[in-house]
């Protein structure tokens, strides 16, 4: 008998999916049965994510504070630009990163504030700062689903033939966030993909999971968007 897995209670990208196909009947009989093996393995993956991003976050924070006042817009943006890549990053990383979150995003806004600045009383470039900031903070807020924050990473931790089954995965709550990162045709597109995904799975498998309950959201969704 397979020993049960015990997950980290503040996972990384990497540990995160195994623990999403963890016993799914979504999923591939060898995907739903795991060994601790692969669970430290992945561990191993989140914990060189962790170290990259805490050098990258010490390195990009110095060149914040050598700045100086009179700094051109620029380097602001530039440095903005970095910023925002890191708050990414550790929206996927293992363990509690809250403080270095925070710490970005004051500087975000002192590089805002900045480039606010040297936009003058033009009310074309405000607008768009003033667009950039909203648009910055309901992005930030989609990262805080774990899906979300995994799916955007690039580096296909979620292979394409597991996006369907990790969606239908998702809970009640968490699935229109997902579906934000998608635009109209591609939601089509997923709910096609759902409806031809779950047309092949058992009737056991369609009762025990909350796949067909997924795809009438998705649709209710869609519908409302």
């Amino acid at each position: 008998m397979t020993p049960s897995i015990k997950f980290s209670a503040l996972a990384g990208a990497y540990e995160r999916h195994l623990q999403r196909k963890y016993n799914n009947p979504l999923f591939p009989d060898p995907d739903q049965h795991l060994f601790s093996e692969e669970v430290e393995q992945a561990r191993e993956k989140d914990q060189q994510d962790l170290r990259a991003f805490l050098e990258a976050f010490q390195e990009t924070v110095q060149s914040a504070v050598e700045l100086s006042e009179s700094v051109e817009s620029d380097v602001l943006l530039e440095l903005k630009e970095k910023l925002e890549r890191l708050y990414v990053q550790s929206t996927s990383l293992a363990g509690d990163l809250g403080q270095h979150q925070e710490a970005l995003q004051k500087l975000i806004s002192v590089c805002m504030a900045g480039i606010r600045k040297g936009a003058g009383q033009d009310p074309t470039a405000l607008k768009k700062i003033e667009d950039e900031h909203t648009a910055r903070e309901v992005f930030f807020a989609l990262l805080k689903t774990p899906l979300v924050s995994d799916l955007l990473r690039g580096d296909e931790i979620i292979h394409q033939s597991e996006m369907i089954p990790s969606i239908l995965s998702e809970s009640k709550e968490a699935l229109p966030q997902v579906l934000e990162l998608f635009d109209p045709d591609q939601q089509q597109h997923l709910i096609d993909l759902a409806k031809e995904f779950i047309e092949h799975l058992s009737n056991d498998v369609k009762h025990t999971s909350q796949c067909e309950a997924r795809l009438e959201q998705m649709l209710a969704l869609k519908e409302s968007a």
